[in-house]
């Protein structure tokens, strides 16, 4: 009996889920291998499995279960002595964002600032990933109402991912933040630029299929409501629902943006 899961064989059937876009298949499919890594004892398996499924429980709101498979996932890592390393650093990231989720924010920031270190001291300090986690980090001091610093880590992200043209993705996502931010600070009109910007690159750069183009849309929709036009609130709105419910189904994010919804046709 093989003593570790055929990693190939489960991303093969992985996408192959995520393409049917059936979440409820797809964490069955993720629990089975997870069960099949367990009782093989195959480390390296039960951390490829546990990264999967975490993300799939924290996209669906459950968020308890995601941090028990982080947690799990960082405890294996440590054993491997892999504590020092990118993978590790991933991890982290991983574990924070469920922190976010969580609203407990605090938390996120050191786990955060960690993995940064980390990455510099892998040497990959204008890496995509760098860009993607000064994302995060802004997100967070948005959230706290530090814009200085969230703008600071904005920077330093737009810096890195300029450099890097074949992430277009990022540098959309990076718009989107730019754009929340840009609410928080009252400057709606800035605000519309960087998310018409986010727009344009999710359906030129990656037709409309990265998962983060669903947060532009909604977005674009708070900015409306907040010009008091509500027919374009409307349709951004009603756009970012599709497209939530394509990529992860009637999550609770997907219920936050129905009663956005619902606010403004109160209007209409």
């Amino acid at each position: 009996m093989e003593d570790r899961i055929n990693i190939q064989e489960f991303y093969n059937g992985l996408d192959l889920m995520f393409e049917k876009k059936d979440r409820f298949e797809t964490k069955r499919y993720l629990e089975s291998w997870l069960r099949t890594a367990e009782e093989k004892n195959d480390i390296q398996g039960v951390v490829a499995v546990s990264n999967e499924l975490g993300g799939l429980c924290r996209a669906t709101g459950e968020l308890d279960r995601a941090k028990a498979l982080y947690k799990n996932v960082l405890d294996n890592l440590e054993k491997m002595g892999l504590a020092a390393t990118e993978h590790y650093a991933t991890a982290l990231i991983n574990t924070a964002d469920v922190h976010i989720n969580a609203k407990e924010h605090r938390q996120a920031l050191e786990l955060f600032l960690k993995a940064q270190q980390i990455l510099k001291d892998c040497g990959l300090g204008g890496d995509y990933r760098m860009a993607a986690l000064c994302n995060n980090i802004s997100a967070i001091y948005r959230e706290t109402g530090e814009f200085a610093k969230a703008e600071q880590a904005l920077d330093i992200a737009f810096h890195i991912i300029k450099g890097l043209p074949q992430y277009k993705g990022e540098l959309a996502t990076t718009y989107t933040n730019l754009a929340e931010l840009q609410i928080r600070q009252n400057k709606l009109e800035m605000a519309k630029e960087s998310l018409i910007e986010a727009i344009k690159i999710f359906e030129e750069e990656t037709g409309g299929k990265d998962v983060h183009y669903s947060a532009a849309n909604a977005s674009l929709g708070e900015v409306f409501f907040w010009e008091k036009n509500y027919r374009e609130a409307e349709k951004y709105y009603t756009k970012a629902l599709q497209l939530i419910e394509r990529d992860f189904g009637r999550t609770p994010y997907y219920e936050l943006v129905s009663r956005n919804l619902e606010r403004v046709r109160q209007h209409l």
